[in-house]
């Protein structure tokens, strides 16, 4: 009996301790400009600048997913006007009176750079944050622009689809699929580089550090020793007393201290 408790024990310790030391990286891509982001993996840098139209929107299109009557018209990197649209990078317009009635649907100055699961996508708010925008950058062989439109779970969101080489990070991986290659040379494969800091590891090795020295012996004094209730606890008294050591120290450290002001002697 004793050694099958000893298994199991073994076992819980076994998957707690490969739970907490599984690598997670979670990717993010930092912004140097409205269009533009580096890639904090070392992957490369993401830079729309070479589909900005100058003055006029580089893309216009008709909602897909949620079809509607209004056009949609994306531009990034640089603003442009178009019907009641003044300094935009999206503009919706109704399609029966495109000069009267368009929305602003994001400027360039709020911009947000996120990735949704592997996916980059770049968030434009209106100037008055009533409509947002989502932009999915797909890298691929080449340009296409896809308006899926307001998502109906999600009133004044709007959704768009940008493929294009442009979002492929420089010097990161390259975009697969038919077509020739963008560069007409694949080149050799990318370099990516992980930096992390001091703080960082420090705290990578001491939380799972206590989080398997508490269920560790937590396990061990249950399974093990047969302890219960309070009695599970890893070195129990060790703690208890520690509230009392430190105040202990508090004081004494306190009471050391030259800079304390002492009363005046009675005359």
């Amino acid at each position: 009996m004793a050694t099958r408790q000893k298994e199991h024990l073994l076992l819980y310790f076994s998957v707690f301790a490969a739970a907490i030391f599984r690598p997670t990286l979670a990717v993010t891509c930092n912004p140097t400009g409205p269009c533009s982001c580096d890639m904090d993996d070392g992957s490369g840098t993401v830079d729309l600048t070479a589909l900005a139209g100058v003055g006029s929107p580089a893309f216009t299109g008709d909602a897909q997913k949620w079809p509607d009557n209004w056009s949609y018209n994306y531009n990034p990197c640089t603003p442009f006007d178009m019907s009641q649209c003044f300094g935009v990078a999206v503009c919706q317009v109704n399609k029966d009176n495109p000069d009267g009635e368009s929305y602003d649907l994001g400027t360039q100055d709020n911009v947000l750079f996120a990735m949704d699961g592997s996916t980059l996508t770049i968030t434009y708010n209106a100037a008055d944050f009533m409509r947002h925008s989502i932009v999915n950058l797909k890298c691929a062989t080449s340009t296409t622009f896809t308006v899926d439109g307001e998502d109906p779970s999600a009133a004044t969101t709007f959704y768009f689809t940008l493929e294009s080489p442009e979002c492929c990070p420089k010097g990161g991986p390259q975009p697969t699929g038919p077509g020739p290659h963008p560069t007409g040379d694949p080149g050799p494969g990318p370099t990516i580089t992980v930096s992390i800091s001091v703080g960082s590891i420090m705290c990578i090795i001491f939380f799972p550090t206590v989080a398997i020295y508490i269920v560790g012996g937590v396990l061990i004094n249950k399974y093990s020793r047969q302890r219960e209730g309070r009695d599970v606890i890893p070195h129990l008294e060790f703690w208890s007393s520690m509230p009392g050591l430190i105040k202990d120290g508090f004081l004494f450290v306190f009471a050391a201290m030259p800079c304390r002001k002492k009363g005046y002697s009675e005359i």
